[in-house]
């Protein structure tokens, strides 16, 4: 009997060790993730981000609040955080900031420090308009309260991934005409009814990443998506919103208990709402971010485990050309500006036309592009979680180059996330020139030269 209950003991010991062992091991091996978001809506009047007038757009209230979302995910000795902001657009100069004062308030190294703008048009815009400085301040201290929370909530987590496809959900704004004719969707007014297709494909893929947490954490869930998130007219000109986003977030998170974060994709050609009628899916914007939501809810039961956990991360710097081909043109765009600024954007895009501007914002870019040099420095990065690669910068890609990235991507799922600072638009478009050429920075092969990189640094990844 004792000798029974020694072994019965030293039995109770062992797997005792092992269970302490394992739980070290998966600590060690294993994802801990965490999540925070910050409530960011200003109580301040700030100019409003996204359009030709945004310098003269000022806020007089919100409809739905904005956030900050932040991710921390470590996996062993590595640890990133994933920012999704609402706000139009985070050049490399609004992001670097960012990352600077989370990286000596976190530790974090800001290498490892990753974001995304979900590209509200009725977000308040981070330079050169009313009080920005003072908002950009703010948007330092909820970024770092954010990603500080988020570190704190880090919890033991697996990872699984869904994808479906979703058709006239969204609808490249590039047209063919019966006559075979290319053109953009600000030259398709009145036009409607000799649309016949696309120059480009839309993406209608949705993509779901999904943290399941130990013990009484709260679940935490990823929307990727592409598509211009507003339109400011429908929603209310001088009104704060995320647009379509807030809906789908809230439905999300009432519906499913869930942490959400959405981050959009390359939607610098991809609209929620089509000039060819038998596109439309008929929804207003906060019904169409539920519907969205619907359909992410409609993918859970789809959702499979990702293989692997280790991250890895990759950045750099690639030079492309600046467009100066409207240089000479600036005497023009001065007058053009100026006036604008005298009196109103109708009276500016009116004078505009004589000279073929596309709008006073057309103006606005050559003022800008005139200051610049011949080339333009790409801040380019890309990570992964296991099997599955992240792509991040500061643009607004096309459809058509995502796309490219994906497919060519040696990982079983590949998100892009975009700061939509500025247009990097796919070479077709340049055989019609159109106002998302005639406002961005970037000349002709940029977007190819962007999407060529992201592979490469995909591939390294998934094979050093």
């Amino acid at each position: 009997m004792k000798r029974f209950l020694a072994l019965f003991l030293s039995l109770v010991m062992i797997l005792s060790l092992c269970a302490c062992g394992g739980g070290e091991a998966a600590a060690k091996n294993g994802l801990k993730v965490g999540y925070s978001k910050v409530n960011i809506t200003p109580g301040y009047i700030v100019g409003l981000g996204g359009y030709s007038d945004a310098e003269t757009r000022s806020s007089i209230g919100f409809l739905d609040y904005i956030y900050t979302t932040c991710i921390a995910v470590n996996s062993g000795e590595e640890t990133i955080l994933l920012f999704t902001i609402d706000t139009c657009g985070l050049g490399r100069n609004d992001k670097d900031p960012i990352r600077s004062v989370v990286s000596r308030a976190t530790g974090i190294a800001e290498d490892k420090i990753f974001i995304g703008a979900t590209h509200g048009h009725n977000c308040p815009a981070l330079s050169g308009y009313p009080n920005a400085d003072q908002y950009v301040n703010d948007l330092h201290k909820f970024c770092t309260e954010a990603a500080t929370a988020a570190l704190a909530d880090m919890a033991p987590a697996t990872f699984s991934r869904a994808k479906a496809n979703h058709e006239n959900m969204n609808f490249v704004r590039h047209y063919v005409l019966d006559d075979g004719t290319f053109l953009a969707n600000s030259d398709a007014r009145g036009l409607e009814d000799r649309l016949i297709g696309h120059p480009m494909e839309t993406d209608p893929q949705m993509i779901l990443l999904k943290f399941d947490r130990e013990g009484d954490k709260k679940d935490i869930l990823t929307v990727h998506w592409q598509a211009h998130p507003d339109s400011a007219s429908t929603i209310g000109y001088n009104q704060i919103s995320p647009g379509f986003i807030g809906p789908l977030r809230n439905k999300l998170e009432k519906d499913t208990g869930m942490l959400v974060a959405y981050f959009n994709g390359a939607s610098g050609n991809q609209n929620i709402d089509s000039r060819i009628k038998s596109e439309s899916h008929g929804l207003e914007w906060d019904a169409y971010g539920e519907k969205l939501a619907e359909l992410a809810e409609g993918m859970l039961d789809s959702l499979t485990p990702v293989e692997g956990t280790q991250i890895k991360t990759t950045n750099r710097i690639v030079d492309a050309n600046v467009d100066h081909s409207w240089d000479h043109m600036l005497n023009e765009a001065n007058q053009i500006y100026d006036l604008w600024k005298a009196t109103d954007k109708a009276t500016g895009d009116a004078a505009g036309l004589q000279y073929g501007f596309s709008s006073v914002y057309q103006a606005r870019a050559i003022r800008s592009r005139a200051k610049m040099g011949p080339i333009i420095s790409m801040d380019v990065r890309a990570f992964s979680i296991g099997d599955v690669g992240f792509t991040t910068g500061t643009y607004e890609m096309f459809s058509t180059n995502a796309m490219f990235v994906k497919e060519n991507s040696p990982f079983e799922t590949t998100v892009v996330i975009t700061g939509n600072s500025s247009y990097v638009p796919a070479q077709v478009a340049y055989t019609y020139r159109n106002y998302e050429i005639d406002t961005g920075f970037y000349a002709e092969g940029s977007a190819e030269l962007l999407a060529d990189n992201y592979v490469e640094m995909l591939t390294s990844l998934k094979n050093p």
